[in-house]
Order: structure tokens, then C-alpha cells, then sequence
């Protein structure tokens, strides 16, 4: 996901001619299109004054051979003659057309300020008219190419209430979400790019606001936005890297909040979030992506407490994982061992993350968990390990609790002398209040 977002059109009478490239993950820069705009009738592909039929008006005359011209991109040709049709038919009902096409006219000929002028008389005096969507989009991809975000902001909001042309209010929300995005209006920019992602084919921007929207949710902390976004478009895309990446982005978030609801599991997220890692492993153009869904299903296995099926898929597959992953992937296993009641299994893996692993920190959390499963197994052993353990200087709250551990283990023994004073100790810890009132119990 990493080309350019952008999209430029060219001008013809009724039809418009995107050349998108859509960015998934560079903010503003890029174009927006240029808008359709309709026009009267072409005449033949010549540039001559077509002659005058007895019930033609001369004012439609003189505005469809100014159109001809622009349409064949004589630009300066069109000029006197869309002029000369505002000079000669102050009433006419073609102006704002007329002005319009001759922002076009200027914008084409390098002249800006001009174009600017232009587009603003239709704005002002036509503001009702079909152009005034297109001229609103005008400015505001003026306004955009200049990085002036402010400017082009409240105008791509004009043309997407008034344009007529499904495909120009389209372009113009997009933009309109890229401009919020630039300001660092984050949510309400977010809030554009879904209703963006759900406008109905054709959209060309569907990709882009669903990945765009999806990234700034999970900044802000909209998890479950994320994950819909990114679910969506992993069903939606058919670029084979793109949705393998976001197949596994939307299962490391369903994971994520299923991690975050302490106590209790949501089987259906649980459920999500194991489907979406099992197909993002599965698809063939996984590349970097497939490591990262299979640890998902390992967390996922953990998180719910399968811990069997967890260590069948840790000897299958344990060769396969990177060196990064493998000692977080290790101490699952060794933690799952421990649920099971394997003590001497779990002490192995322990043991091997430590030796193999000791600069990690699942090393750190390795050494703990040990204290947890020497207590479970052989408590009468502890007293000591807990020694070495407090040796190295744990964090705080680790090593209250592992003091904990010895002084449970030392009065199972009935060795109260020495348990006392660390429960003593162990009230003014900061051990949970839960814990703290067992240490005062005892």
C-alpha cells in the first residue's frame, strides 16, 4: 500500500475520464479530478462557425460553437467567443455554463487568478445552477494543489451537496475527508471516509477510504471501526497482498479486543478473530504476513483456553516461525503446559527461553511464570528460586509478588518464623488489595 493517492480527469462534454492511483497509507498529497460538466450539443469536429438554421436562436448557436472549441482544447479561441456570448445575451440562460468554461479555459491557459474569477461569479450568481457543484470543485482542487487545505475544505463540502453528477459529489467527499484529515480533524475525517467506502459502484475510492478510515480508527481508538473497515475490505479487495494484510490486520484487532475484555470472552469475537487468522495464514500471498496470523492463532487458542490444540499447533509449526516470534510463541506453549499440569514440560520450555532468549522479554516473563509453576508443583522447592528470582532486580510489583509466593510456600511448611515477617512486609506492598489481604491474613 504504498503508491500515490492520486486522481487527475480531463474535461469532455458529458463524460469524465478518471486516472486513478489510490495511496492506502500517505496522507494528502495528490489531486483530486477535475468534475464532469454538461454541456450543450458538440457539432462536427471542425472548429468553423456551423450556419445559422432559420429556428435556431443565436444565442445557443454562439454557446455550442464556443463549446466545440473548447472541446477540441482551443482554449484561446474559446475565450472571445464564450465572451462574446455573455457580452451579446445578458439574459441567456447558458452563463453559467458560459463562465464556467471559461475558468476551464484560463485554468488550462496557466492563468489561476482569472479561472478563480470565473468559477466564483458562478458560485455567486449561479449558485443555484447545475454548474455550481462542478465550479465549488473547481476552486476547491485549486485550493487543494496549493496545500491549502482550509480553503478547499468548506468548497469540495459545497460540490458534494450540490453537484447533480453522482461520480463528482463522490470525488468531492473524498477529498473533502482528505482536507479534514490534512487539518487534523481525524474523527470527523473518518467518519467521511466510511460513508465514502459504502457509496455505491462505481467507486474508485472505496479501497482507499476503507484502508484510510481504518488506520485513523484504530488511532483513535475506535477499535471496532478498525475492525469492520479492514474486515470489509479484506472481502472486498482483489489485490492477492492487500488482502492477506488486511485479513490479518482485522484478526490482530479482533484479538486486541478480545485481550481487553478481562474476565469474561466473547466467543463470537473469539471465533472472528480465529477465522480471520486461519484464512490470512492460508492464502498464498500470506509473504510477511503469514507469521504474524499464525502467533494470532496461538493467542487466539491461549486467550480461549485451548490449550492442547495450542501445543499440536506449536509442534507443528514451530520450525516455521521466525526468530523474533519464537520465544513469544515458546512461552505460550510453556504457559499452556503449566494449565495442563505438565510441570515438568513447562519447566523445560521455561528453562529453554531463558538460555536461549535471555535479552527478551518474554525471558523476563519466563523467570516469573517459573515461580508460578515450581509453586503449583513443588512448592517446598520455591523458597530459593524465589531468592535468585528477587536477585535480578524485577519490577516492583513482580517482586512483591514472588515474595508473596515464598511466604505461602514457607508457611504451607508450617515455617511461620521465617513466613511472618514478609507477609509482614508484603501489607505495605503494592500487591493488589485482593493479595494484600491475604498477606494481612496470614
Amino acid at each position: 500500500m504504498k503508491s500515490a493517492r492520486s486522481a487527475a480527469g480531463l474535461l469532455g462534454l458529458a463524460m469524465l475520464f478518471w486516472l486513478v492511483d489510490l495511496a492506502l497509507a500517505q496522507p494528502p498529497p495528490g489531486l483530486p479530478p477535475q468534475p464532469p460538466v454538461t454541456r450543450a450539443l458538440p457539432v462536427d469536429e471542425i472548429a468553423e462557425r456551423p450556419p445559422a438554421a432559420e429556428t435556431e436562436q443565436p444565442e445557443k448557436r454562439q454557446l455550442e460553437y464556443a463549446n466545440a472549441l473548447f472541446t477540441r482544447k482551443l482554449y484561446d479561441l474559446a475565450i472571445p467567443e464564450y465572451q462574446k456570448y455573455l457580452d451579446d445575451y445578458p439574459g441567456a440562460s447558458g452563463r453559467p455554463n458560459a463562465y464556467f468554461s471559461l475558468g476551464e479555459c484560463y485554468r488550462n491557459l496557466g492563468k489561476p487568478s482569472t479561472a478563480r474569477t470565473n468559477f466564483q461569479r458562478v458560485l455567486n450568481d449561479y449558485g443555484e445552477s447545475e454548474f455550481a457543484g462542478p465550479a465549488a470543485y473547481a476552486l476547491a482542487e485549486m485550493a487543494f494543489t496549493q496545500k491549502d487545505y482550509a480553503t478547499a475544505l468548506p468548497l469540495f463540502h459545497r460540490s458534494a451537496t450540490k453537484s447533480k453528477d453522482a461520480a463528482v459529489a463522490l470525488s468531492a467527499h473524498y477529498f473533502e475527508a482528505r482536507c479534514l484529515e490534512a487539518l487534523d480533524h481525524k474523527d470527523e475525517a473518518c467518519d467521511i471516509y466510511q460513508q465514502v467506502a459504502e457509496a455505491k459502484n462505481p467507486n474508485p475510492y472505496r479501497e482507499d477510504a476503507r484502508e484510510t478510515a481504518a488506520r485513523i480508527a484504530l488511532a483513535r481508538g475506535r477499535k471496532a471501526d478498525a475492525l469492520k473497515q479492514y474486515e470489509a475490505l479484506s472481502n472486498e479487495t482483489q489485490k492477492p497482498a492487500l488482502k492477506a494484510e488486511t485479513t490479518v490486520r482485522a484478526g490482530l484487532i479482533a484479538l486486541d479486543l478480545l485481550q481487553s475484555d478481562k474476565g469474561k470472552i466473547d466467543k463470537g469475537l473469539a471465533d472472528k478473530a480465529m477465522a480471520l487468522f486461519q484464512k490470512g495464514r492460508s492464502l498464498p500471498e500470506a509473504g510477511r504476513w503469514h507469521p504474524l496470523a499464525q502467533l494470532g492463532v496461538v493467542k487466539v487458542q491461549y486467550q480461549t483456553g485451548q490449550f492442547a490444540q495450542l501445543l499440536g499447533d506449536y509442534k507443528k509449526t514451530q520450525q516455521q516461525l521466525p526468530e523474533e516470534m519464537r520465544a513469544e510463541v515458546m512461552l505460550l506453549a510453556a504457559n499452556s503446559q503449566r494449565q495442563l499440569g505438565h510441570a515438568k514440560e513447562a519447566e523445560t520450555l521455561y528453562r529453554e527461553i531463558i538460555d536461549k532468549h535471555p535479552n527478551r522479554e518474554e525471558a523476563k516473563d519466563a523467570a516469573f511464570e517459573r515461580l508460578i509453576n515450581i509453586y503449583n508443583s513443588d512448592p517446598s522447592t520455591l523458597p530459593p528460586e524465589v531468592d535468585q528470582f528477587l536477585a535480578t532486580n524485577p519490577p516492583v510489583e513482580r517482586a512483591d509478588q514472588a515474595k508473596l509466593f515464598k511466604a505461602e510456600a514457607l508457611y504451607k511448611q508450617q515455617n511461620y518464623p521465617r513466613a511472618a515477617p514478609i507477609f509482614s512486609e508484603l501489607r505495605a506492598s503494592q500487591l493488589s488489595p485482593k493479595l494484600r489481604a491475604e498477606a494481612a491474613y496470614q
